[in-house]
């Protein structure tokens, strides 16, 4: 099995990051951890003029089984987007700082059983999104999300100095920004206009701060889980990440849901938007679901499933019944 090893040199650095060890523990470990296998990777690092998509092009183009990505979310996103539409499977170390990637694919953050779900796992397809001309793998969107990131991206850099700086550029587009009125046009037709704080369409239930925002997103339905946060106040919106990074949804009934393959949205004046938590510009958007372009290793169990994201099964026949009547699973949200 030929398998490339591409190493983020730098994952880890964060003070939020999970892993700390130095590069060549990291990759001591993961080679040792191969090894246990009889997997024997080439292995080539990330750059800043490289974060890892020519090189997983250039592996899937020289003929790799597996190409694994050891690093943060950053990493996984640049190694993937080289290998869509390709033979070769992708193989997840998480070794960064949220790991929303790992933990929506139940891939551990330990590096031993990770290694052993890379050797013994199965090869299974997801989906990936694109807005305009931008992959993501997590979530896109526009509004008030969009805005934030560059000052999330702050709080993970190194330094106290950079972390007091990203907390203070949060708060000040929090309280300056304001709700827009957005044309949402879904794929069945249906046009509608929402006075919205945000709007965002997720491939996977985890992103941002490990948070599950879309507990029904599944990365293999080929379907978004569009989210439009209608009538939020920017309590409410401090108040719902909150309850939702302590397992509780208090503000639900203020989330618009919907199951779309793609969706347009406009807005009166320009909004920002994000692939992934970097900005891409502004609106108009235009967001779609490429089915089943990504192959990528999962556990065996995991691949053995419905979907391999799949929320128990309860929760599947209540979305299945909500889908035919309009609502969404969850108590009080409500489809638009």
């Amino acid at each position: 099995m030929r398998t490339v090893l591409i190493l983020n040199p730098t994952s880890g650095e964060s003070a939020l990051a999970t892993n700390h060890s130095s590069l060549d523990s990291n990759e001591e470990q993961i080679l040792a951890a191969l090894r246990t296998y009889n997997i024997e990777p080439t292995v080539v690092y990330t750059t800043v003029d490289d974060p890892g998509t020519g090189l997983a092009r250039k592996a899937a183009e020289e003929g790799a089984d597996i190409v694994i990505a050891a690093g943060g979310d950053g990493t996984l996103h640049a190694v993937a987007n080289g290998l869509i539409h390709t033979n070769s499977a992708l193989g997840i170390l998480p070794m960064g700082t949220m790991n929303n990637i790992a933990r929506s694919l139940h891939i551990p953050e330990d590096i031993e059983k990770a290694c052993e779900i890379i050797a013994r796992g199965s090869s299974s397809r997801i989906d990936v999104g694109k807005i305009n001309d931008h992959i993501f793998l997590e979530v896109s969107g526009v509004g008030l999300e969009a805005a934030l990131f560059p000052a999330a991206e702050e709080l993970k850099s190194k330094g106290i100095l950079s972390t007091l700086k990203g907390i203070a550029g949060g708060l000040k587009t929090l309280f300056t920004f304001s709700p827009t009125r957005f044309t949402v046009t879904f794929d069945n037709g249906k046009r509608r206009r929402v006075h919205a704080i945000q709007i965002s369409v997720c491939n996977s239930p985890y992103y941002g701060a490990r948070l599950q925002f879309a507990p029904n997103a599944l990365m293999d339905d080929g379907l978004l889980d569009v989210l439009i946060y209608r009538r939020f106040s920017k309590l409410d919106y401090i108040r719902h990440a909150i309850s939702i990074s302590q397992g509780r949804r208090d503000l639900e009934q203020k989330v618009s849901r919907r199951k779309a393959k793609i969706i347009y949205i406009e807005s009166d004046q320009p909004v920002e938007i994000h692939a992934d938590g970097e900005q891409k510009g502004h609106t108009p958007a235009k967001i779609a679901i490429q089915a089943g372009v990504l192959q990528v290793r999962v556990p065996e169990k995991v691949a053995d499933g419905p979907n391999i994201t799949q929320p128990e099964s309860k929760k599947r026949k209540i979305y299945q019944r909500a889908v035919k009547s309009g609502h969404n699973e969850e108590k009080g949200s409500v489809y638009v």
